[in-house]
């Protein structure tokens, strides 16, 4: 057959003994069909700026030494004069006519994310679907955008091209150390679990990670973060790429074809559950297995940005058991000169309809209320976020420079910070 030609060829190119070579970008988690959001088509953000910032005083993208440029946003919204609090406000303030003739306030969010067949475009496809059925209250537009991953959301914030992106903890966690720094990076809030989970057949005999020496394994690309994942977890049971019988280095999208065509005996995913292209991979005589263990408990007592968690039985077909496992958090995070204002009401939206989003979008299930703000966010929280979050008596400093428009048309702010 062509598909297991193809296979036999990109998985035998891919593989090296027990010292595989990979190459190309990390493949995106895949997941259910999305919701009808549009998205904007003229953003190519597999493209990047490498030009030298103009460190003038008189650029007008820079804006308190970082450079801001928002892809999809309204000039107006973002373009301002740094040594003026107001004018920000006074330029996102921009008067509409609605069609009753009233006077209204609009205001616009991009949300950068992953690609469009994965969870990350699906979680901030549902965060703008929610900002759209609440817009009454805010009047902010939502749009999800799509990118090529994390690595690809952390470079286009660099570019100053960003207003909100979705991470993971770790990166949180890494840039707030200093170790791999984003310029201009701020909190928001942890949203869902990512998991890690090991996806077997069922004639593997694999019931955990030790029980990997030799099977044949594909564990992603040279500087791909799931092979970075699995080395490490590999190393904390003391099993090194010569202890495995084959090493696959190729893309994730290769997984289900490797488990379906008897060439590899296992891959693993950190991601957000339930995940389609693991459902769909069951269907060929496979099963989930979890990543947990003693060893696995040292590894995350050893880092901050993990966190034992827990998958529900029955996520996927005959997992008739809850599984234990580790991971961490998908982690929205905002760029420093993002309008305060946006960044309040996102927050604010998510967490008060958290149990909302639980019904209607799985992926939201694994999320805790509380845990949106006390677990994950390594980095200072955006001053908009920290305004919901009431991190300190100033953190809605910022407020008097904006009205919010009831349904009478009188401006006022429904939310009042209590000092």
């Amino acid at each position: 057959m062509i598909a297991t030609g193809m296979l036999a060829m990109l998985l035998s190119a891919g593989a090296v003994g027990a010292h595989a070579q990979g190459s190309g970008t990390v493949a995106e988690d895949a997941s259910a069909d999305m919701s009808p959001v549009d998205v904007l088509p003229d953003i190519d953000v597999d493209t990047y700026d490498d030009a030298i910032i103009d460190p003038a005083k008189t650029n007008p993208d820079l804006i308190d030494g970082l450079i801001y440029k928002p892809d999809a946003i309204p000039l107006s919204q973002y373009r301002r004069r740094a040594t003026d609090p107001e004018s920000l406000a006074a330029l996102s303030n921009v008067d509409v006519i609605a069609g009753d003739g009233q006077t209204e306030r609009s205001y616009y969010a991009a949300i950068y994310s992953g690609s469009t067949s994965g969870v990350y475009f699906k979680v901030a496809a549902q965060i703008c679907d929610m900002m759209s059925r609440t817009f009454e209250r805010h009047r902010v537009h939502c749009v999800p955008l799509r990118s090529q991953g994390v690595g690809s959301n952390i470079r286009l914030m660099k570019e100053g091209r960003v207003q909100l992106a979705i991470v993971q903890s770790n990166n949180n966690w890494e840039a707030q150390k200093g170790i791999a720094p984003i310029p201009g990076a701020r909190s928001v809030m942890s949203l869902h679990d990512e998991m890690g989970l090991l996806v077997v057949r069922n004639d593997s005999d694999i019931e955990s990670i030790a029980d990997l020496r030799g099977k044949r394994i594909n564990i992603g690309p040279e500087g791909s973060a799931s092979r970075e994942l699995w080395l490490e977890l590999l190393s904390r049971y003391k099993l090194t790429l010569d202890d495995l019988d084959t090493v696959y280095g190729v893309a994730q999208d290769y997984n289900e074809l490797g488990i379906c065509e008897n060439y590899i005996d296992a891959f693993g995913l950190w991601i957000g559950h339930p995940a389609s292209l693991i459902e769909d991979t069951l269907g060929c005589g496979a099963r989930v297995v979890g990543m947990g263990g003693p060893l696995t408990d040292e590894m995350v007592k050893a880092n901050q940005y993990f966190f034992n968690q827990v998958l529900p039985a029955k996520t996927y077909s005959a997992q008739e058991e809850a599984i234990s496992s580790y991971g961490f958090k998908a982690s929205l995070i905002a760029y420093e000169p993002a309008d305060p204002y946006v960044v309040y009401w996102i927050t604010r939206i998510v967490h008060e309809n958290i149990d909302r989003m639980k019904e209607m979008y799985p992926t939201f299930r694994s999320v805790v209320a509380d845990d949106m703000f006390k677990k994950g966010n390594f980095l200072p929280f955006h001053k908009g976020a920290a305004c919901y979050w009431e991190t300190d008596a100033h953190a809605c400093d910022w407020q008097p420079y904006y009205q919010q428009a009831d349904p009478k048309g009188q401006r006022k702010w429904n939310y009042t910070y209590q000092q």
